[in-house]
């Protein structure tokens, strides 16, 4: 039994960069959702845990569409790899 290397890294390469894409797409989703509303970092008012309400304002609604954007892509690419991983019956 020999071991075709070249195919073997090749596998490994695509999962690995696949495997960014996913970490990458997600992490960036989150950290959209996480702006802070628009005028916050102006008013200069320190930041309290009790006092984080949202009648203060909302985010960017382009981070939002972004994120969702994000998480969409990044869930496509895992079901794509799905995909290529399970067997088809036919």
């Amino acid at each position: 039994m020999t071991i075709d290397w070249p195919a073997f890294l090749g596998v490994f390469g695509t999962a690995l960069a696949s495997a960014c894409v996913i970490v990458l797409c997600f992490a960036t989703a989150i950290r959209l959702l996480a702006l802070p509303p628009r005028g916050a970092a102006a008013t200069g008012t320190a930041r309290d845990e009790e006092m984080d309400d949202v009648e203060h304002g909302t985010r960017p609604p382009i981070a939002t569409v972004g994120a969702t954007a994000l998480f969409v892509v990044s869930g496509l690419v895992a079901l794509f790899g799905i995909y290529l991983i399970s067997p088809l019956s036919r």
